[in-house]
């Protein structure tokens, strides 16, 4: 039956970045078939309220099975993190911990208003069963994910068949980083990517001691040893890129390159605040990821948004180096396009019905002088009151509407922690 979202303020992110009062959307199956003043029309009926209706966010970086060390290794910089902390956990983890991992991570996204998230993480095969249970749309990336996989064609067809269980599940692939895989990893997922016509990802530039072991071992920066590979010779998702500097920006924007910034977990592990403004001035696709909670420690792209517009005015002087359109844009739209969707990030006909709605008649929206400031700088998860990913609705006024019994996650999660706890975490 058509679903008829009535009664909004619509915050199309079309290409005017029109705002519709007194708005309706129609949704045939998952597709949004109209967008536009309310008109009389046939369908079951949810009255909005007065609340604004908007694309759900793009997470395109996560590590949704982190969600299990939320608070672990506090005030760590990042190498002690993650060589002394992480490394050790995960090699401990049984393979449904992750099952369970994903599905907190994905329940608390699906209350902040994301509705696609890209992840890369070990145990790929429990992130898509969490997807299934969830009903949040997931890029799952599959390749070298902790640096020790054997990549070949066959290994990777085995991964993506392992994963693609559902249609709002889409393959990527992934390399860890150039310190933990080496040139033939990076050449295979290469290849394969080239040949399967996929999207890759890997992390870049995250600290200055990457940068500089890397100069130090081949006289070149990240971004120049990965062109050196060929690894730019199809569409790339690059995390983090803190610090590239101008050689690196006129290599990158040669490229169909996305950057995904992190800005949360780049302060808490004391690596740095990434240039964005000089990405996005040389037309460079970036995007806002929220990275594990391990390093954030929350799934919260407001919080990612407001930090990637206001960090870059605050380093460069310059209130507007990054408009609040802008940081709107980079959490929806470009994330949408950094993962190869092109019919995503946008209310309009013909687009993927994943529609949040904001409640904005709590205090901290108010007065309403400004939609897209509101957005950025003064909403909050909490003002999330209902998320549908795919023309079906999965969270409403603090209900989950999937297979999944948050308590029990919750539950799961705990007894992981606790048996970790006995063997010494």
């Amino acid at each position: 039956m058509k679903k008829i979202l009535k009664n909004a303020i619509i915050v199309t992110m079309n290409k005017d970045n029109e705002i519709i009062k007194n708005g309706q959307i129609e949704i045939e199956n998952n597709l949004i078939t109209y967008v536009g003043v309310s008109r009389e029309s046939e369908g079951e009926e949810i009255d909005i309220k007065g609340n604004i209706l908007m694309p759900g966010f793009v997470n395109t970086h996560c590590h949704l099975a982190m969600t299990l060390f939320r608070g672990y290794a506090e005030n760590s910089n990042f190498n002690n993190w993650w060589l002394d902390y992480m490394r050790p956990l995960e090699d401990r983890l049984e393979v449904d911990d992750c099952y369970y991992g994903a599905m907190l991570g994905m329940l608390e996204l699906i209350k902040n208003g994301v509705t696609t998230v890209a992840d890369f993480y070990i145990n790929p095969t429990e992130t898509a069963k969490a997807t299934v249970d969830t009903g949040i749309r997931t890029c799952i990336g599959v390749g070298a994910i902790t640096g020790r996989e054997i990549i070949s064609e066959e290994f990777l067809d085995k991964e993506i068949e392992n994963i693609c269980v559902s249609e709002i599940i889409k393959p990527l692939l992934y390399a860890h980083s150039l310190y933990s895989c080496d040139e033939s990893q990076f050449s295979e997922i290469t290849k394969y990517a080239m040949k399967h016509n996929l999207i890759k990802s890997t992390h870049l530039s995250e600290t200055l001691k990457e940068v500089g072991d890397i100069a130090t071992k081949y006289n070149m920066t990240p971004v120049e040893l990965l062109e050196s590979y060929g690894f730019f010779d199809s569409p790339s998702i690059l995390a983090h890129c803190v610090h590239c500097d101008k050689s690196d920006i006129e290599i990158m924007k040669n490229y169909d390159i996305s950057v995904a910034t992190n800005p949360s977990s780049n302060l808490i592990l004391g690596s740095g605040i990434a240039p964005l403004y000089s990405y996005v001035k040389n037309k460079i696709n970036v995007s806002i990821g929220t990275d594990g909670a391990a390093s954030n420690n929350n799934l919260n792209m407001f919080k990612e948004m407001y930090l990637a517009d206001n960090l870059q005015a605050g380093v460069l002087n310059q209130a507007r180096a990054i408009t609040t359109i802008d940081a709107l844009k980079m959490a929806t739209l470009r994330g949408a396009l950094a993962l190869g969707y092109d019919n995503l990030g946008r209310l309009e006909e013909g687009y993927l019905a994943d529609i949040i709605a904001i409640d904005i008649h709590k205090p901290n929206m108010q007065p309403l002088n400004n939609i897209f400031n509101n957005l950025v700088n003064a909403c909050e998860s909490n003002n999330v009151i209902m998320t549908m990913v795919n023309g079906k609705i999965v969270y409403k006024d603090g209900q989950y509407y999937c297979n999944a019994v948050y308590e029990d996650v919750m539950n799961h999660c705990n007894k992981i922690i606790a048996r970790l706890d006995e063997k010494g975490i």
